[in-house]
């Protein structure tokens, strides 16, 4: 059955006091910039999330702060501040703010400049350094959420990689992606070979497009197994995890090669940054197309057409074999599906299979989350007490058919 209108409202919209963006704010934090944008004194980053503008920097101390944008004096962009001794200062007036979004100076104010500037209301928002990203809550109140302490939280540097682009549509067809596991060998079919390599079993996925699916909710969303016959009675079985609301925690190719978490935060309506963590708790990631990209901010590059150009797609390429004609990235081919969906597609229209439980779980927790929030609730997912991020591992591997695909993980 489609989703009626009203639910694609509230499953989609997070600006203006919408209630997903408003749930989104209270009750999760949000990653913001990558920990490699920011550099101590350096320029101001500007960071939209949830349709309201924010800048982040680095201050001299290393410390970060993430500030509305507009000085609260005259509302000028605190993009052209001056970032100078452990704090923002405006260049209209030389208001300066800290890293907390406090204003300690106001050199025009005759008087008593301290007190003046304990009367100046600012947006105050707790702020993170973890995982090689720079998270922010935006609720209200003194106690935030629980921090997700994903499994790549604490690793060492050289053991992840961290990149991110902003993509002009909406963000929860990007969600949705990141859990369709069906679309892997079709979408991904020449990038898959390029990346598996010879004997992987990855390579089953471009053959086996019609996987079983068995799903087991978790305190933290909800994990499933794709499983794809294989000869002489085996299955290969991928195990992934959705952790709400967006993380989509992607198994390794191999049972000692790197994982990979893709998630998608709002921008705006119909925007959004998606985010590529690949981490490896059993080794260095060496050098890789992610970890070697030169800029974290705007990686993997989106298509380089219109849609009157079919998003740039290379024909040319297709009829020497290539799957779909963007050889750019993986990354490209899913951002050249979310703009074919349009700004904010429309999931009323759709008409789905047998392979869409896992986007259907997806839009269903997403709208629990929603509707418990207006009725006045805590989510249920964001605060359970038996909520255990570090718990979120995806394995794949190869089982005798009939066999239980939880032997894989040690997370039952």
């Amino acid at each position: 059955m489609a989703m009626t209108r009203e639910d694609n409202e509230l499953l989609t919209r997070v600006e203006n006091g919408a209630p997903m963006g408003d749930m989104i704010r209270q009750h999760y934090w949000i990653p913001a910039v990558p920990s490699a944008k920011l550099v101590a004194d350096g320029a101001p980053v500007l960071v939209r999330l949830l349709g309201t503008n924010y800048v982040a920097f680095r201050a001299t101390d290393g410390r970060v702060g993430i500030v509305d944008e507009l000085c609260p004096h005259r509302r000028t962009s605190l993009m052209m501040a001056r970032n100078e001794n452990n704090g923002l200062r405006c260049i209209f007036h030389g208001w300066k703010m800290d890293t907390t979004g406090a204003v300690v100076e106001a050199p025009n104010q005759v008087g008593d400049q301290a007190q003046f500037c304990k009367r100046v209301k600012t947006g105050q928002y707790r702020v993170e350094e973890r995982g090689g990203l720079v998270w922010v809550w935006l609720g209200k109140g003194e106690t935030a959420p629980r921090f997700p302490e994903l499994p790549f939280m604490d690793l060492p540097a050289e053991h992840r990689s961290v990149t991110s682009v902003e993509v002009p549509t909406n963000w929860v067809q990007a969600v949705e992606a990141s859990m369709d596991s069906s679309h892997v060998g079709v979408l991904h079919e020449s990038t898959t070979q390029i990346t598996a390599g010879g004997g992987n079993e990855r390579m089953i996925m471009a053959k086996a497009l019609a996987p079983r699916f068995d799903f087991e909710d978790r305190p933290y969303g909800y994990r499933y197994a794709a499983l794809r016959d294989m000869p002489d009675e085996k299955v290969y079985a991928r195990v992934n995890n959705f952790v709400m609301p967006w993380y989509g925690i992607i198994c390794p190719p191999d049972a000692k090669g790197p994982t990979t978490v893709f998630f998608s935060t709002p921008v705006d309506d119909v925007t959004h940054r998606a985010w590529f963590v690949q981490y490896n708790p059993h080794c260095p990631l060496g050098m890789t197309i992610m970890s070697a990209t030169p800029d974290v901010w705007n990686f993997p590059p989106l298509p380089p057409g219109t849609r009157e150009e079919s998003f740039g797609q290379n024909r040319d390429l297709m009829k020497r074999g290539h799957a779909t004609g963007f050889h750019q990235h993986l990354g490209t081919e899913d951002f050249a599906m979310f703009l074919g969906q349009g700004p904010i597609y429309d999931r009323t229209q759709e008409q789905l299979c047998s392979a869409d439980g896992a986007v259907l779980r997806v839009r269903a927790l997403l709208l629990k989350a929603a509707r418990e929030f207006v009725a006045g609730k805590t989510p249920t997912l964001a605060d359970s007490p038996e909520l255990d991020y570090s718990k979120a591992v995806s394995v794949g591997g190869v089982l005798q058919a009939g066999a239980d695909w939880r032997t894989l993980t040690d997370t039952k």
